[in-house]
Formats: C-alpha cells, sequence, structure tokens
C-alpha cells in the first residue's frame, strides 16, 4: 500500500491559489510535493518557535 493519501481541499484564498500555481509552473513539482514541502516547512517554523508538536505515525495498510 501506498504511503500516499488524495486530499480535497475545500477552499483556499485566490492569493494561496496564485502562488501555488506560480510555484507549480516555475518548480514543476506536482502539487501534492509542493503541499509536503509547504507543510513541511510550517511544521519545522512551530517547531522552531518552541511549540511541542506530536510527531504523527504514518500507517501504510
Amino acid at each position: 500500500m501506498s504511503a500516499f493519501v488524495k486530499l480535497s481541499v475545500r477552499s483556499v484564498s485566490r492569493l494561496t491559489q496564485q502562488r501555488l500555481r506560480a510555484l507549480k509552473d516555475y518548480s514543476r513539482l506536482p502539487y501534492g510535493a509542493l503541499l509536503d514541502d509547504g507543510v513541511e516547512a510550517l511544521w519545522e517554523a512551530y517547531q522552531s518557535d518552541g511549540h511541542e508538536l506530536p510527531e504523527p505515525s504514518v500507517e501504510t495498510t
């Protein structure tokens, strides 16, 4: 079983949508990879600010 999951996003701001589209065109990465990178960067920023975020377990079943 794959470690990847399909997601549906209900709404984002128009600015976020435009930025995501520009990043996709610039980097040629798929949307999923851009979201992975963005969430990883935000996660690290929160931890750097001293927030104790529990490391989630990834289920592969």
